[in-house]
């Protein structure tokens, strides 16, 4: 595959273009750069808010949109251009989230650009200065409250209750989507949300077939992207679902594994 084979970069933050201290590489910085000098566009593709997302795509120079929360929402980064909003239902939402707050569970909800959590407590801290997402503590038991489009539900606790928490989302399981579970935590999102869809709603505002298309991620919520697009690559650091349905699995986040896999499937200097 050749330069004027890809048209669009799709990439994953954190564990894939991000090294153990949240920054990318100099290397995997160059290779994007060039990329985009010939014509190439790039974006980035998160969990994470659009908020957390922005430094890394002003580093970079991108100028699309970016798809954040997990691809329930695609936007530009000044927000005047929204290509995709789906948020969980508020109804479905509240009985959830009552069902967990009710059971002492640590619960995290996303807005576009905020996160909503019920106590201001030392880990809801660290997060946010490590993700530069803002947050507002609106009380215990008072999650259920919010009236506002949320984006993106997150769960953690030990693994036993985690368990205990799958079953329980049993409930609403035709209204959402698990799209990370752990054993120490799960992330919903609206039923019809992935990073597959999201990139799909980007390809189609720029006319842009799906099979010009380089998606590299490294964890299972960036599956759909991966067996979307063209070439889908999987990290070498990548979890092993991801790794049998990539086309390439190519060196890991801390060894500029997205810079050589644009070297080689793009610039071919490898």
């Amino acid at each position: 595959m050749r330069y004027s084979d890809i048209r669009l970069v799709a990439l994953d933050l954190d564990g894939t273009l991000l090294n153990e201290d949240k920054q990318i590489h100099e290397d995997d910085v160059k290779a994007i750069q060039a990329i985009m000098s010939k014509g190439v566009l790039v974006t980035l593709a998160s969990a994470r808010p659009l908020c957390s997302m922005l430094p890394y795509a002003q580093q970079l120079g991108i100028k699309i949109p970016l798809i954040s929360l997990s691809g329930s929402y695609v936007s530009d980064m000044q927000e005047r251009e929204i290509l995709l909003e789906r948020p969980i239902d508020l109804i479905i939402f509240k009985e959830m989230v009552m069902a967990f707050e009710e059971k002492d569970y640590y619960v995290k909800a996303y807005s576009k650009n905020r996160l909503f959590v019920q106590e201001d407590d030392e880990v809801t801290q660290r997060y946010s200065k490590v993700f530069n997402v803002p947050y507002t503590a609106v009380g215990k038991k008072q999650l259920r409250a919010l009236e506002m489009s949320l984006l993106r539900l997150a769960i953690f606790d030990e693994p036993s209750r985690i368990e205990e928490a799958r079953e329980t989302l049993k409930n609403w399981s035709n209204y959402f989507k698990v799209i990370r579970d752990t054993d120490r935590g799960l992330e919903i999102v609206e039923h019809t949300v992935s990073k597959g869809t999201a990139l799909k709603s980007l390809c189609q505002h720029f006319n842009i077939s799906l099979e010009q298309v380089m998606a590299i991620g490294n964890e299972g919520s960036d599956l759909a992207m991966i067996q979307s697009a063209g070439l889908g690559i999987a990290m070498g650091n990548a979890c092993e679902e991801l790794k049998e349905q990539a086309v390439y699995v190519t060196k890991e986040n801390t060894e500029c594994g997205v810079g050589f896999a644009i070297q080689q499937y793009i610039l071919n200097k490898v």
